[in-house]
């Protein structure tokens, strides 16, 4: 079963799996990482589990000598030097991408439960302008579509982040949605690193299994404007 490898073409390699079926005891994890996950409950650690042994997977296919992964002080994965990549994972899927570095600017992954976006988090996640297209919607459809605005942000705020390595918010990007050709884009509403307003990121999207699933891709060179 596969959700996000239809999503990404190569040279993306994109590993998935059921986080539930991974061993809670932290065996299949490198000693570095283990230490990380010491003190945290058994839910976080099969999903924390389920990264590691997906990325190391990936790493395989493309070739790349197999690593520990620890995340920074940020809490972002640090990949080997010879790939950008990104981690995804809800209670019931997990999903890995990786690239050679320099193929690509960055990779973005997101996944979330379909559920509605709670009303009273429409103002934080959304921009005037999501919120305009958000409340043109069908009124049954607004609660997911709500949860799709913030896993497009979420998913390219990861895919920038490998470049800039800075922290934005939800009001830095606005998201245009293409619901029937399950496409997405952002627009920049400030200064990232080396992106400026009005540049973009493109995205797709899949809602199944009662999942929303976004992912991206900043190609290499000049951002699309």
């Amino acid at each position: 079963m596969s959700l996000f490898a239809e999503l990404l073409a190569p040279p993306i390699v994109v590993e998935e799996a059921d986080p539930r079926g991974m061993p809670a005891d932290l065996s299949p994890l490198r000693p570095e990482e283990a230490a990380m996950m010491a003190r945290a409950v058994e839910k976080r650690r099969r999903e924390f589990t389920a990264g590691r042994v997906l990325a190391r997977k990936a790493m395989r296919r493309l070739g790349v000598p197999e690593a520990p992964i620890v995340n920074g002080e940020d809490r972002a994965p640090r990949w080997p030097a010879e790939v950008v990549g990104s981690i995804t994972h809800t209670k019931s899927w997990c999903a890995v991408a990786l690239a050679p570095r320099g193929s690509v600017r960055g990779v973005g992954l997101d996944v979330e439960g379909d559920d509605d976006l709670k009303r009273n988090l429409w103002d934080t996640i959304c921009t005037p302008a999501d919120l305009a297209w958000l409340e043109a919607q069908p009124p049954g459809e607004r609660g997911w579509l709500g949860k799709l605005v913030f896993s497009a942000k979420e998913c390219a705020y990861k895919a920038q982040y490998l470049e800039t390595e800075q922290f934005l918010g939800f009001q830095a990007m606005s998201v245009a949605i293409d619901v029937p050709g399950r496409r997405w884009r952002t627009t920049f509403n400030e200064e990232s690193g080396g992106f400026r307003p009005g540049d973009t990121i493109e995205g797709v999207f899949r809602r199944e299994r009662g999942l929303v699933c976004t992912a991206c891709v900043i190609p290499a060179g000049r951002v699309a404007r």
